[in-house]
């Protein structure tokens, strides 16, 4: 595989930037959509902002060395899904909770798992580097036994989460003819729970350049993914 010139620190940076102040830009312009009914269009501006600071969170584990540059980190720079998947890495990783109780009890898992990862999490991790990256490279491991992947990471893989964003633009026509999805089926509750989460994921991306400090969970992600990428020795 023909390998790419390879970025400089400040180039990365740069970019990183570029993809935050574009993700906080879309979500500028959700400010009036959000009086129009239904609130479909509002629902695929912030999924696509959420991407915009996904891809950015790519840029920046590309420039800890975390993930290296290659044309399939490239690739799944631009895909849809892979965004999806690093999306829920970061909602790990942020740790959101709303009452105290629910803190609580993340602390206590996070205690309970020690080094490992929450299923979850590890399966949009092994996805993302094996089914996604890995299968780019041209690596068609042979699993002894099929992968036990969670069902909310495989829900993302199989593309249906994206489907969902695109049932927000278009309307869907079944193979008999009929009328099977319109943007109407966005609801309001789920566009208002995906704005805070883009707006969640702009904080951690600005935390990401403003502070040295690591939390213990970012710290397991980013061991994480350098072994799952470390070139074979």
């Amino acid at each position: 595989m023909k390998r790419l010139p390879q970025p400089t620190s400040e180039t990365l940076l740069s970019s990183i930037r570029a993809c935050i102040q574009n993700g906080d830009r879309l979500l500028d312009e959700t400010y009036d959509l959000e009086f129009r009914k239904p609130p479909a269009t509002t629902f695929f501006v912030v999924m696509i902002a959420q991407e915009e600071f996904a891809k950015a969170f790519v840029l920046y584990l590309i420039r800890e060395r975390a993930v290296p540059f290659t044309a399939p980190v490239l690739r799944a720079i631009y895909d849809h899904v892979c965004k999806q998947l690093l999306g829920m890495v970061m909602d790990y990783v942020i740790m959101h909770w709303d009452e105290v109780e629910e803190l609580q009890e993340l602390i206590r898992l996070d205690h309970e798992a020690g080094d490992q990862l929450p299923n979850d999490v590890g399966s949009a991790m092994d996805i993302l580097r094996y089914e996604k990256i890995g299968r780019w490279e041209g690596n068609f491991g042979i699993w002894a036994e099929d992968p036990e992947y969670d069902r909310s990471a495989l829900h993302i893989a199989d593309g249906k989460k994206d489907r969902h964003k695109q049932d927000a633009l278009y309307v869907r026509i079944g193979r008999d003819g009929r009328v099977c999805s319109t943007p109407d089926v966005i609801t309001e509750q789920e566009t208002k729970s995906e704005l805070e989460r883009a707006r969640r994921y702009k904080r951690f991306m600005d935390s990401l350049l403003a502070v040295d400090e690591r939390s213990e969970r970012h710290k397991k992600i980013m061991n994480t993914f350098r072994l799952l990428f470390a070139s074979p020795a």
